[in-house]
């Protein structure tokens, strides 16, 4: 069993909703090894990217290094280090979405209807994505994922 902090792997599928306050409860196995604070900024395809604050470095190193001259690393920088929120659960894991990730994912507490959300476990960060979002990624995931392993070994083969 994973311990709190300890390094493990984020994986599984789990959904949540957008609660008053602008909360989501993050899954349990997923806190284990996400510990109370970490890093929730901006993922690609519209979806939110959270990582452990103790594997933040990792992720962005790649751009880091990188030649400031470089334009395509200094956007990357750009965004995913400047929407970057180091965010607190609470006892409940429940965290307040900042009001720019909220609006970027679509993740806004209505009301009238819940927003349901999608936690994605992706070994060493999680993907949170607004419910209808994914199922359309889903699908499309579903279609490709053969052509997309294809280009992915087509890709290692050139190196």
């Amino acid at each position: 069993m994973v311990k709190h902090g300890e390094p493990g792997k984020l994986i599984g599928e789990y959904v949540g909703k957008v609660v008053s306050g602008h909360r989501v409860a993050f899954p349990a196995p997923l806190r284990k090894i996400l510990g109370t604070s970490f890093i929730v900024t901006k993922g690609y395809e519209g979806c939110l990217l959270v990582v452990p604050s103790n594997s933040w470095e990792k992720l962005v190193q790649p751009m880091e290094s990188r030649s400031f001259l470089d334009r395509n690393a200094r956007d990357s920088l750009r965004f995913l280090v400047g929407s970057a929120f180091e965010v607190t659960g609470d006892s409940q894991g429940r965290v307040v979405l900042p009001e720019t990730l909220r609006k970027y994912a679509d993740m806004v507490f209505n009301e009238k209807r819940d927003t349901e959300v999608v936690f994605v476990g992706l070994i060493s960060w999680i993907e949170v994505w607004e419910k209808s979002r994914w199922t359309e990624r889903a699908a499309f995931l579903e279609e490709n994922a053969d052509g997309i392993a294809q280009e992915l070994i087509s890709i290692k083969s050139e190196a």
